[in-house]
């Protein structure tokens, strides 16, 4: 298997820009969304913030921000508003300068789409004049059959057709970012995985393919962890005969991560919760984009979580601390069953979603099953990698 794509290295700086999206994603987190846009001023605001005075930032923050910094556009799907994105790419490269900031010659912008946006001309043009300094992800869910069951327009059209419409341009523009996906898999893609990973590889020509599980309960039964059983070996059995020319998420080397069920879980953190701003519409900072309040049941704002202010220009970071303590592994396993599992390591959680879901930092175990086939066959793929390849 191919190494994974490198992320640029920096402080992210997420800004929320708009909630709305043309699409209708039935599993999609953002619970509380209304149609808006956020204003301009508060981006500008938020980008002194973080380009200004470091006093305020915790230590992660301030050694991260050294590296450099990406600022991340999230919506609904920003590329709703590309005028917006470009009088906000203009600010950073003039603020930058201007202040004459340590990352003006080491910073990025991101954007994450659904990838049916391509077809207004000025999402086009604001990609290609800063493509250098850009990356932009296309999210697929998998073969047609599951993508076009879950990312569907208003209607309920399946939105495949028009991604593939503007793969050519998109790969033109964008020729390795455009070669790497991100899929949401839930327990209805589970007949699927086998087929939806040859066919992101063979017919969209995907190399670096992510997929990753939903977090909240998917309503597994038995059979359905045989059936994922069965696909997984498939799978596997797949990027073995294809180890040259893709990366599949699934069988990281990271699900190799296992403890001794009597020691105790480490005092580290599993994300970056805590040392990633993000900016939401009405100029509050959060510690990451999943505390934002449309994540949030019934638009629930978990006020112990604001860490700042863009409007009165005042950081707390005595929140972005406490996200910081209570993400980490030992603080928020509670569960017996996860106190002793050799698993535990490997087995994600997003600290934002469990206080979505809980009201409280309490880790959520729903899918542990599923995390102990992925590290069953991340055992055997790179067993069988290793052996092929005459390593150690």
């Amino acid at each position: 298997m191919i190494r994974n794509l490198e992320e640029f290295p920096g402080l992210n700086c997420t800004i929320n820009t708009t909630e709305q999206c043309n699409l209708r994603c039935k599993y999609c987190y953002e619970v509380s969304k209304r149609s808006r846009n956020i204003d301009f001023e508060l981006c500008r605001k938020f980008i002194d913030m973080v380009t200004g005075s470091q006093e305020q930032f915790t230590p992660m923050m301030k050694k991260l921000a050294s590296e450099g910094m990406i600022f991340d556009f999230i919506g609904g799907d920003s590329f709703m508003d590309p005028a917006l994105l470009e009088r906000i790419a203009l600010y950073i490269a003039y603020r930058l300068n201007a202040v004459r900031h340590p990352a003006r010659n080491r910073w990025r912008m991101s954007v994450s789409t659904n990838g049916t946006l391509f077809k207004n001309p000025e999402v086009r043009h604001f990609c290609e004049k800063w493509r250098d300094l850009l990356s932009v992800g296309v999210s697929i869910d998998g073969c047609p059959e599951i993508h076009d069951k879950y990312r569907v327009f208003p209607n309920g059209e399946g939105s495949m057709d028009k991604i593939r419409q503007w793969l050519p341009w998109y790969r033109e523009i964008f020729p390795i970012q455009s070669r790497s996906t991100k899929s949401t898999c839930s327990r209805a893609s589970i007949p699927y995985l086998y087929d939806s990973l040859v066919y992101m590889h063979e017919e969209l020509g995907f190399n670096w393919i992510n997929q990753n599980f939903i977090m909240e309960d998917t309503g597994c039964t038995e059979e359905d962890y045989k059936l994922l059983d069965k696909q997984m070996e498939k799978c596997v059995r797949y990027v073995i005969d294809h180890r040259k020319e893709i990366y599949w998420g699934m069988i990281d080397r990271q699900y190799l991560q296992r403890r001794n069920p009597d020691d105790p879980i480490p005092d580290i953190g599993r994300c970056g919760s805590g040392c990633m701003p993000c900016l939401s519409l009405d100029g509050l900072i959060y510690p990451c984009f999943r505390w934002l309040p449309i994540s949030q049941p019934d638009g629930a704002d978990p006020k112990a979580a604001i860490s700042g202010d863009v409007n009165t220009g005042i950081w707390f970071p005595g929140a972005m601390d406490l996200i910081l303590e209570k993400s980490k592994r030992s603080e928020c396993t509670k569960d017996p069953k996860c106190l002793k599992c050799e698993f535990e390591p490997c087995c994600p959680f997003c600290i934002g979603g469990c206080y979505a879901e809980f009201g409280d930092f309490i880790r959520t175990t729903h899918i542990c099953e599923i995390t102990k086939l992925q590290a069953k066959w991340t055992e055997t793929y790179w067993r069988e990698y290793e052996s092929l390849e005459n390593v150690g």
